[in-house]
């Protein structure tokens, strides 16, 4: 199959921030994503936090589940509609194997997601993919990172609310960070800074943008980016690799008219993967 397009409206990485949960399937909804399969939620009760992270079990059960969707549909190309910012961890570690580790990934988010369990000041998992996805963190959850992104794969963009320990291992890796006024000033940075040879996996965490532009996330901050900014940034980059897939998560839009911008966002996306 070349093409999947998943729907997996977790929120339990992000705490209590259920409003998740029905933001992913109104984005869903305004984006016209009617055939996506949907990853289903865990019956199990919100949980005390087990090894560092809140809603552990929920959160092992759901990543299965979404790691068998895609090893019995075996696609080429995915489009996933969070859900918070752990849904990315199955498609981007199943993509990232796939492809032996030659696959781009730009990281548009708010925040760095590189916190381990120990180093989390919250628990919240959607504060820990990125770093799980490059080998280190929950031990129960390693497994499904067969193939680690190594730190030339990586490029942040837009992260401006990052934690000590974040910016230590961002510092450690020596890792590329654009920052909002970096793509403003030119929105063609991130893409002139990909590997021409590779295609690229796009993680859109919604909390990029300025709270301006939407509001309905959950963690808004501060001085983040215009919506034709970011635009600018993704069009630049699909102009020059190809797209292997892309992300957009943490919508929190209470009614389908709010997820308009997140709407046309994985609409955006959809035209290079579909």
């Amino acid at each position: 199959m070349g093409y999947l397009e998943i729907v997996f409206p977790q929120w339990q990485g992000a705490g209590t921030c259920s409003a998740l949960e029905e933001g992913a399937l109104h984005a869903q909804q305004a984006a016209g994503l009617e055939s996506a399969q949907r990853v289903a939620l865990a019956a199990e009760p919100a949980t005390a936090r087990m090894d560092g992270v809140d809603h552990l079990e929920a959160l092992l059960a759901q990543q299965q589940s979404c790691w068998r969707l895609l090893q019995q549909r075996q696609p080429e190309r995915i489009l996933t509609c969070g859900g918070d910012c752990g849904v990315e961890v199955a498609p981007l570690a199943y993509l990232n194997h796939r492809l032996q580790g030659r696959l781009n990934v730009v990281w548009l988010d708010a925040h760095g997601d590189l916190n381990t369990p120990a180093s989390s000041p919250s628990g919240h998992f959607h504060g820990m993919p990125l770093r799980l996805l490059m080998g280190e963190g929950l031990s129960r959850m390693l497994p499904l990172v067969q193939t680690p992104l190594a730190p030339e794969q990586l490029i942040l963009a837009g992260q401006r609310d990052l934690d000590v320990a974040e910016r230590e291992w961002i510092d450690a890796k020596r890792l590329r960070l654009f920052g909002v006024e970096a793509m403003a000033e030119n929105p063609g940075c991130v893409a002139a800074a990909l590997n021409p040879a590779w295609p690229c996996y796009i993680h859109l965490d919604l909390d990029v943008l300025d709270p301006a532009s939407h509001p309905w996330v959950c963690c808004p901050t501060p001085g983040g980016l215009a919506l034709e900014t970011l635009r600018q940034v993704i069009d630049a980059i699909v102009e020059r690799v190809a797209l292997a897939g892309a992300g957009v998560t943490e919508c929190t839009a209470g009614r389908v008219e709010d997820a308009a911008t997140a709407g046309a966002l994985l609409r955006r996306l959809r035209s290079r993967l579909a």
